[in-house]
């Protein structure tokens, strides 16, 4: 469903190839872009071209219906959902997320930032390959992760979680305080909870 004639304001930044986007809803088959998602923004519909979407650091954002299934191919490094530093989710609605190149997970929070879910709606995460489902990629390490709410379906392969660390890179601590959560696997080396391959993680707190 694309929500019509809603405000959207788009700032043009010289040296800069991304657009972005504050407190608006931002439906994703009209991006054109990388593109930054400020703190306020909700998210919908499905994205359709190859560009990355970053949460900027601190903000919270929503997504309400939002697909984003990333192209395996390594001329679009990155995850599904990059946060730039700490960052906040709420789920509305069925939502669904895959990283892009097979190194990189569906939803990255950088090493020494948290991550924190919320909310009443589902999640459909995972990588394309050698990333977490939510946490590191391949040989890049990731920060804190905090899940408070939702139904989240995490999705682990060749060796990475499905919430936490991948082949080499190392996650910092996971909190579970609430919601519904599957961790599923494509591989028999993949963990559901905690740390990949040739890697550590911090603290598991299941509240």
């Amino acid at each position: 469903m694309k929500l019509m004639n809603l405000p959207m304001a788009v700032a043009t930044i010289a040296l800069s190839a991304a657009a972005t986007f504050a407190g608006n809803a931002l439906d994703l088959s009209l991006v054109t872009s990388n593109t930054v998602v400020q703190d306020g923004d909700t998210l919908t519909d499905s994205l359709t071209g190859n560009f990355k979407i970053s949460v900027a650091d601190s903000a919270t954002v929503t997504l309400n219906g939002a697909i984003i299934v990333g192209e395996d191919d390594e001329a679009y490094p990155w995850a599904g959902i990059t946060c730039e530093g700490n960052c906040t989710i709420v789920l509305n609605g069925d939502n669904k997320v895959r990283g892009f190149y097979n190194s990189y997970p569906g939803i990255y929070v950088p090493s020494g930032s948290t991550l924190t879910i919320k909310g009443d709606g589902s999640l459909d995460v995972g990588s394309n390959g050698k990333g977490a489902g939510i946490g590191c990629g391949k040989d890049i390490d990731c920060g804190n992760i905090e899940i408070e709410g939702g139904s989240i379906v995490a999705k682990g392969a060749w060796q990475g979680a499905a919430i936490g660390g991948a082949p080499g890179g190392s996650v910092g601590n996971i909190t579970i305080s609430g919601g519904v959560i599957e961790t599923r696997s494509d591989s028999s080396f993949a963990a559901g909870i905690g740390c990949g391959v040739l890697a550590s993680a911090g603290i598991f707190s299941l509240c």
